[in-house]
């Protein structure tokens, strides 16, 4: 299962590429990993029942396209230890700062968290809202990049913002800037 999925988001990442389009300014598709304080609760998970935040792995990956200091993305990610292992599944937008090979990005979120992959697209998902900002270092003469980011999720679904989720990413990744 966990093989098809990456190789699902390996296609999905391809295919994003290739259907770029002319007015883009860079695209980039990147992995990511790290660590997050999550809350287990019916809220921010769907079927959970456990109110007790639990602090986790989480990996993923999401492609970014900059139409110049403008960036619209997709992510997928996915919780990789403890007792719960919720799905999310988002979009991105905000703005993007290139400085020489540095590029500082302040993203936000849109987007669904449940237990199976397929609850972020079924009324068993819930929604959230985040904040997702980051450094990307592009190493010189390649399209190879690295970067960090925070991220900070609040679930929105039953119109209380309450505490977030939190966490912090490493990430490695391809970019056509």
């Amino acid at each position: 299962m966990r093989t098809r999925t990456s190789l699902g988001i390996l296609a999905a990442v391809a295919l994003a590429g290739a259907a770029v389009p002319a007015a883009a300014q860079s695209f980039s598709g990147e992995a990511f990993g790290g660590y997050q304080n999550l809350r287990l609760s019916l809220d921010n998970t769907g079927n959970a029942t456990s109110g007790n935040n639990q602090g986790t792995g989480i990996v993923g990956g999401d492609v970014l396209l900059a139409f110049g200091p403008i960036g619209a993305g997709l992510l997928v990610d996915k919780t990789v230890s403890g007792s719960l292992q919720p799905w999310a599944g988002a979009i991105l937008a905000g703005f993007l700062f290139p400085v020489s090979v540095v590029r500082i990005e302040v993203l936000g979120e849109l987007g669904r968290r449940g237990l199976d992959f397929t609850d972020i697209f079924r009324l068993e998902g819930r929604t959230f809202v985040g904040f997702r900002p980051g450094v990307t270092v592009r190493i010189p003469a390649t399209p190879l990049f690295v970067g960090a980011s925070g991220l900070v999720r609040w679930d929105t679904t039953n119109g209380d913002f309450g505490k977030p989720d939190y966490g912090v990413v490493g990430r490695l990744g391809l970019g056509l800037f």
